[in-house]
């Protein structure tokens, strides 16, 4: 039986996962790539100005995006082990990918802040010197997902996360807590915590010269995470 457009994009994001996990970013990129190319074709081909495809044209839309995510973070990987030549390329890379993917977001009223928020993240990352000249793009991150939590999103716990993360990035320790008293109560499990963590601290480590106050905040909640972490299921 002959696969569908989707099918193919699917197999071939598994594919490029597989090869990631495997650390052959080449062969991931590639396959990854594909499956985009596959779905942006496919999403451009749906009529604009039909009320009959809306909820056809918002689930392609969040295919794509997710796919934009999942590109950016191969590239991001890629780079984790990359020659300093090519790093900065796979950086550059996996911002653009985050870029398209929030786009996509934002252009199609999707209830998703993954690619906005490694979009803001990865460049403060890449070079902590950005960060003073993101805050407009972070409270604006902020005001999304703040409505987003409140309706369809609010028992999701890695958009409490993403809060989280976007209020200490702007500064304000006090909605963080809360946002991420939030992440523990949408029911967090111990791999969510890790993962969490995983994010966070390499974030607080890279803005500790240049944003100490920020830094010092975000260390308590990693202590309070990792206390949390680590607290009997039950």
């Amino acid at each position: 039986m002959t696969e569908t457009p989707q099918e193919t994009a699917e197999r071939l994001a598994v594919q490029a996962r597989l090869d990631s996990s495997s650390r052959k970013h080449p062969e991931a990129i590639e396959q990854q790539r594909e499956a985009v190319r596959i779905l942006a074709q496919e999403f451009a081909s749906l009529p604009q100005d039909s009320p009959a495809l809306t909820d056809e044209r918002k689930e392609y839309a969040h295919r794509l995006s997710d796919n934009w995510g999942k590109l950016g973070g191969i590239y991001r990987r890629a780079a984790m082990v990359a020659k300093e030549i090519d790093r900065a390329d796979m950086i550059a890379k996996a911002i653009d990918a985050y870029e398209r993917g929030k786009e996509i977001e934002q252009e199609n009223g999707l209830d998703d802040s993954y690619n906005l928020t490694n979009w803001i993240v990865l460049q403060v990352l890449d070079d902590p010197a950005r960060l003073p000249g993101l805050r407009k793009e972070i409270e604006g991150a902020i005001d999304l997902i703040q409505v987003q939590v409140q309706g369809p999103r609010r028992k999701q716990w890695w958009a409490w996360a993403d809060l989280g993360l976007l209020y200490h990035l702007d500064g304000r320790v006090k909605e963080a807590r809360l946002a991420y008293r939030r992440f523990e109560q949408a029911g967090a499990r111990p791999a969510d915590y890790r993962s969490v963590l995983d994010v966070v601290r390499p974030v607080k480590e890279r803005i500790a010269p240049s944003e100490p106050h920020i830094a010092a905040g975000m260390a308590e909640t990693i202590q309070a995470l990792e206390s949390a972490a680590s607290r009997p299921a039950g």
